[in-house]
């Protein structure tokens, strides 16, 4: 079959050749995107949007359970420590891509946070309120695919 296939391109005349080499290359070039390169990106994007899904139900799943495991008499707890350790610190353990943490007194702290998804950051927010960490002040606004940046001042009780 390959004598068959080289004896027929031998007879070809070299324009001939030349326009089969060409249809050859160019065969390739489609095979070569549509079925290595494209599907490869189209697996690459679906993973990361499911690792960012992922990161919001931990978000949520971990809001939850410390709502549940809160004091039932009501009480909060205080908090101890360096506050703007412990904000970037549970603030990238949750996902949230931290831009700058600026302490401003013993108790209160700047935050800027350049990317995160609402859910994520909400109840990460939440959670924080339950650790005794207050937001005094919030600015959201949108970041493009679903995620917000924040500028965020917190203090501790």
């Amino acid at each position: 079959m390959i004598d068959n296939a080289r004896n027929w391109f031998v007879g070809l005349s070299q324009r001939e050749r030349v326009l089969v080499g060409v249809a050859g290359l160019l065969l390739a070039g489609l095979v070569g995107y549509y079925g290595i390169a494209r599907p490869m990106l189209g697996a690459m994007t679906a993973a990361e949007e499911r690792y960012v899904d992922a990161v919001e139900q931990q978000a949520r799943i971990e809001s939850k359970v410390a709502a549940l495991q809160q004091p039932v008499d009501g009480t909060t707890v205080k908090f101890s420590g360096a506050i703007d350790t412990f904000v970037s610190q549970s603030a990238g353990e949750t996902g949230i891509a931290v831009g700058s943490v600026v302490p401003q007194s013993g108790n209160r702290v700047n935050m800027v946070v350049e990317s995160a998804k609402p859910t994520a950051l909400f109840g990460w927010l939440a959670r924080i309120e339950r650790e005794g960490i207050a937001v005094e002040a919030l600015n959201v606004n949108p970041a493009g695919n679903g995620a917000v940046s924040a500028t965020i001042t917190l203090r501790s009780h």
